[in-house]
């Protein structure tokens, strides 16, 4: 996986967690220091986040990094099959 399509594939997954816990790009920027445009930015990989940022989104979507980790492992592992 490059790190550009690391970064669509960490979007694509913050927004569909987002989307799961019902929840706006403005709901959520209104609980993080962070703009509606940027989240949108982020949510299409044009934004590379900080680890401090990716964080406080996890939090913000009461989603372990965990979890994150070992959808980003098996997502590798079937790039590869």
């Amino acid at each position: 996986m490059s790190e550009d399509e690391f970064y669509r594939w960490l979007g694509q997954y913050l927004k569909e967690l987002r989307k799961s816990c019902r929840l706006t790009q403005s709901e959520i920027c209104n609980n993080f220091h962070l703009s509606r445009s940027s989240l949108s930015n982020i949510e299409t990989g044009r934004h590379h986040l900080s680890v401090y940022t990716l964080y406080e989104l996890l939090t913000v979507l009461d989603e372990s990094f965990v979890n994150l980790v070992e959808s980003m492992l098996s997502q590798h592992r079937e790039q590869k099959l």
